[in-house]
């Protein structure tokens, strides 16, 4: 289990993507050069985020400085 020092929420971090696949889509429609560059943007943007609130960065929920977050530290 992960801790999220941002919401305070515990659970197993998920995959996110950052940028939109419409707006990917339309790029490689309409003009190929920025369809490339945007998708591999795309690509190496990818991040572990917390469930609830799908920020970056969750730490182990048995670390100390989760324990402190969780006493009110």
């Amino acid at each position: 289990m992960m801790f999220c020092t941002r919401c305070g929420s515990t659970g197993i971090p998920r995959g996110y993507t950052k940028g939109s696949f419409g707006v990917e889509l339309l790029l490689w429609l309409c003009m190929i050069l920025p369809g490339v560059l945007y998708s591999v943007w795309r690509l190496t943007s990818k991040y572990k985020g917390c469930p609830s609130c799908k920020a970056e960065g969750m730490i182990p929920a048995d670390s100390p400085m989760a324990k402190a977050y969780q006493r009110g530290a």
